[in-house]
């Protein structure tokens, strides 16, 4: 069975956060951080799916330079996080989301979402904040960009 709008209040309920229900497949909720005030989250019920997400992660780099070192180290971090990914919405802003199965999506799997939404925003914030905005900050991942494979 799928969860519905009202599945998901009793889940908030549970976990402890406070949330806003915006109709009937839009919630708002968030979490306040150490490394800034509060990450939004916005949950989004579709026919099959609940998206978690943090919109925006990080607003869009304006430095061509910042672009491509932050999208490029976001590449890599997805291939090193579990549950969550980065994309890029339309507007060139990093997204850090959660996409889970509607069906049957139990409290375990919310609580999992949540908590990996947390984590990652601020375990990755710091870093892709200055790579978006700084074109000296070097990702984690450039030490192993510069490896000569060949020796």
């Amino acid at each position: 069975m799928a969860v519905t709008a009202d599945t998901i209040e009793s889940y908030f309920k549970e976990y402890g956060w406070t949330y806003e229900r915006m109709d009937d497949t839009h919630f708002l909720s968030g979490f306040d951080s150490e490394v800034i005030d509060t990450f939004p989250i916005y949950i989004t019920l579709s026919p099959s799916w609940v998206y978690f997400a943090i919109i925006p992660f990080v607003s869009a780099p304006e430095d061509p330079e910042c672009e491509r070192t932050l999208y490029q180290h976001l590449l890599r971090m997805c291939q090193e996080i579990n549950m969550a990914k980065f994309s890029i919405d339309p507007d060139g802003d990093v997204v850090l989301a959660v996409e889970l199965p509607r069906e049957n999506m139990d409290y375990s799997e919310f609580s999992d979402a949540l908590g990996a939404l947390s984590y990652y925003a601020d375990q990755a914030y710091p870093t892709a904040y200055a790579l978006a905005t700084d074109p000296k900050a070097t990702s984690s991942f450039a030490e192993e960009e510069d490896l000569d494979w060949e020796e």
